[in-house]
């Protein structure tokens, strides 16, 4: 059954995923100003990327529930990293490695859809709309996942006492990686699944 255009749980989804991204924008403009005024200039450099990426995810059109998690994440995990909760909850890296790249992943599909990067769902032959969201959203995930283990190993060359890595974690962290991109991707599926019943034949629609 086809749900009517203008849905009030869709509606609802929306609001909540614009109000979740705009409170994550103050949140990062907040937190790279408290670290700039206690003197720590690298912490204030990393929350300034992440607000760079808030706000590019606020101006593309990505839909509101993704960017919000997509922020809310992005902030965790750089707070996380600030605190060093990776210390102290043994753990909570698994849970960010698995829920970050993924969260990524989805934004940047539809970044890539909206440049025509990639072709959209509607666009694809029927055989393959089942699957090729998921596929593209996870190689991306898994993209964002490698290169972050990258960074980890130039960090940990340049300061061993910064951030202690071996041969486990990053396995673990890019198997974590791995499947938190294609559980994102089973949820881009579904929305495009779902845009495709809220939207008329014949009508744009993301």
């Amino acid at each position: 059954m086809r749900t009517v255009v203008g849905d009030p749980q869709a509606g609802t989804a929306r609001r909540v995923g614009r109000w979740t991204l705009d409170v994550a924008l103050v949140v990062a403009l907040v937190s790279t100003a408290v670290m700039a005024l206690s003197g720590r200039w690298e912490e204030a450099v990393r929350f300034l990327l992440v607000l760079g990426a808030i706000g590019a995810a606020r101006l593309a059109a990505v839909p509101p529930s993704f960017a919000g998690g997509f922020a809310v994440l992005l902030l965790l995990a750089m707070w996380a990293s600030v605190q060093h909760w990776y210390r102290s909850i043994s753990w909570f890296d698994v849970v960010v490695h698995f829920l970050t790249p993924g969260s990524v992943a989805a934004v940047a599909y539809y970044v890539l859809v909206q440049a025509r990067l990639l072709p959209r769902p509607r666009d694809l032959p029927a055989r393959l709309r089942s699957w090729a969201p998921v596929l593209w959203t996870t190689v991306v995930g898994v993209s964002v996942a490698v290169l972050w283990e990258f960074y980890e190993w130039v960090v940990e060359q340049f300061s061993p006492q910064g951030m202690i890595v071996g041969y486990t974690d990053t396995v673990v962290d890019l198997f974590a990686g791995l499947a938190g991109s294609l559980v994102a991707g089973l949820l881009v599926l579904a929305h495009s699944r779902s845009r495709a019943g809220l939207v008329p034949a014949g009508e744009s629609g993301a």
